[in-house]
């Protein structure tokens, strides 16, 4: 049922009554004080029965029947769950329809937690456990008033327990399930489960609550598989743990950036590296040299793996966990990466060649490896024998067999690419172009019949192509084999919830008009809210610079012509660089002026 409909059945079910709908008897309003033991004074109203529930106002707004609201209340006291919560999730009420007819019924407000401002001193006051279990959330306190966001205002009791919990008078604002839920995995941070921050705040001893005993028993633990969790929910690709001359600090790397998330006592460092040393399998009594790992663990409905590397500093060991989510490619497709338009329709044909060398250039974190493996993803894995070798296996591709680089067994780049070779494959992915003889066998390959995907350290595609003869492979084996180069960063995306046109400097309007050449004084830009942690960015996609080797370029390359040449050809025959990309991305209001020229800076 649409806002509408829903306004219209309500106000055709208030008869006598005009304006907003009052707060029944039975429920205490926004700013209701009633002592303990004295009931509220009986209210006039022109409605025969004022319904005192949240089933009362489904039946009586024509949403539900009677039967069906009992029969939802009976599962509801069966499961222990709340009659709204049963209603939203078998699919008989939206939630945003529900919380419209709370809202109407009580005449409360109804707020949007996605742009409300929540105060982090209010959402400590409730347990997590209370908010979720409750579908609560307290928003800003202020003169002894509480304000909480919930799904079901009339429930008394709910109220009367978070009033005796907090010591405030409970002041019920209306949100959907859905917000609520989204905001308390936002919200509840690692800082308030261990409450060493707090702690620390109000100056006290941390060493009074963290003893040896807590940190060789349980902490650690707690602590890992805390920050596991939340760096998942918060989107995470790493964590950094990084001692300093007092302090542990904890920060994820977010889109790209790093956040500071918390500080810890550095008593707790030493427990905490041994943990991580013990799950991910590193030899504990090692503490100068470095050492790398790997675990698993479960999270959110999947599993996760980590790659733990640890490093010692002037201060103690340095940790670094980046989680390699597989769901994170079960639905990534190329136009998903950020490929649009022509340049996805040139890569799409490099991937078609019966044979031949793809490149992707870049460095490092500039998401080479996640647009090989959307690549394979894309093809009919089905009738082509795909076959891979990679330092290390980040991520499980399904009907591929994939190879793990291991130099103490003698297994490298090259080693690995001659036997692959003999097991008859169609494609061939190689993770890595480090050294002259993996080029020399990837070449090779490329030539006696087999389509081979790589990535290479270079910033731009002809920087790639120059790149290839200087690690030795004779340019007539480059120019015969390879098809194409790409060249590729990774933007921040505007957030979508919070999205916003605003009036930029004139050195981002000048960087704009160099390279679509249209003037233009206002961009899209994110004015900062929950959603996005008010960066105003949330998640990221590629920019892209797609090199086709055309017999013009081989030709050129073959005579040893200098870069600008072998570009001033490729602009000529269509090539877009990545900043032109980067603002046509600008112009369709997905990224910022400034992200572009933060990731695409140089001096020339």
């Amino acid at each position: 049922m649409s806002t509408d409909n829903l306004e219209q059945s309500l106000h055709s079910g208030q008869s006598g009554q005009s304006g907003t709908a009052t707060l029944p008897p039975e429920a205490p309003g926004p700013t209701a004080d009633v002592p303990r033991g004295e009931e509220p004074a009986p209210q006039e109203s022109s409605r025969n029965s004022s319904p005192a529930s949240l089933a009362g106002m489904l039946v009586e707004a024509g949403i539900l029947s009677a039967d069906q609201v009992a029969k939802v209340q009976e599962i509801a006291r069966r499961e222990r769950q709340s009659l709204g919560r049963i209603l939203v999730r078998d699919g008989l009420v939206l939630s945003r329809d529900m919380a419209t007819l709370i809202a109407l019924y009580l005449g409360l407000t109804m707020v949007d937690l996605r742009s409300e401002t929540i105060d982090p001193k209010s959402i400590a006051l409730v347990p997590e456990d209370l908010a979720r279990k409750h579908l609560v959330l307290a928003i800003k306190h202020n003169e002894g008033h509480l304000s909480v966001a919930m799904t079901d205002p009339t429930d008394l009791q709910l109220i009367q327990d978070l009033a005796a919990r907090t010591g405030f008078i409970i002041d019920p604002v209306i949100a959907t399930a859905d917000d609520i839920l989204e905001q308390i995995d936002l919200s509840y941070r690692l800082t308030q489960s261990l409450k060493v921050d707090t702690l620390a705040e109000e100056g006290g001893h941390t060493d009074e609550r963290v003893t040896a005993k807590h940190l060789r028993e349980a902490l650690p633990t707690q602590v890992i598989s805390l920050l596991l969790s939340q760096a998942l929910q918060d989107r995470a690709s790493d964590i950094h743990v990084e001692p300093t001359e007092t302090l542990l600090r904890i920060r994820f790397r977010i889109d790209g950036i790093l956040h500071e998330i918390m500080q810890l006592p550095m008593e707790m460092h030493p427990a905490l590296i041994s943990r991580l040393k013990i799950m991910s399998g590193m030899n504990i009594a090692e503490r100068r040299r470095p050492q790398d790992g790997q675990l698993n663990f479960e999270a959110l409905n999947r599993t996760v793996d980590v790659r733990v590397a640890v490093s010692n500093t002037a201060n103690g060991e340095m940790c670094v966990l980046r989680l390699l989510d597989n769901k994170k490619f079960t639905l990534l497709s190329l136009d998903q990466l950020g490929f649009g338009g022509d340049a996805l329709d040139s890569y799409r044909r490099l991937l078609q060649l019966p044979y031949g060398m793809v490149v992707i250039c870049g460095p490092t974190g500039s998401g080479k490896s996640t647009t090989l493996y959307a690549s394979v993803l894309q093809m009919d894995r089905s009738e082509k024998k795909v076959i891979s070798i990679e330092d290390p296996v980040e991520y499980r591709i399904n009907d591929a067999s994939q190879m793990q680089v291991n130099h103490e067994a003698g297994i490298t780049f090259a080693t690995a690419l001659r036997s692959i070779l003999r097991l008859d494959p169609d494609v061939i992915l190689v993770g890595e172009i480090r050294d002259q003889e993996t080029a020399g066998i990837a070449t090779q390959a490329a030539l006696t019949g087999h389509l081979v995907l790589t990535s290479l350290h270079a910033n731009d595609s002809v920087s790639g192509l120059l790149r290839l003869r200087d690690l030795g492979v004779p340019p007539y084996l480059i120019a015969s084999s390879l098809g194409g180069l790409v060249a590729q960063r990774m933007v921040r995306l505007v957030c979508s919830n919070c999205k916003e046109m605003s009036r930029r400097p004139l050195a981002e309007q000048q960087a704009y008009t160099a390279e679509i050449g249209e003037s233009q004084e206002r961009f899209m830009y994110g004015a900062g809210c929950n959603i996005c942690a008010h960066t105003g960015y949330h998640g990221r996609m590629g920019v892209f610079e797609i090199m086709t080797m055309s017999d013009t370029i081989r030709q050129l390359f073959l005579e040893d012509a200098p870069r600008h040449r072998l570009w001033e050809q490729a602009v000529s025959e269509g090539t877009k660089s990545l900043k032109h990309d980067g603002m046509l991305k600008v112009g369709a209001g997905k990224t910022t002026p400034y992200e572009v020229m933060r990731v695409l800076f140089s001096l020339e």
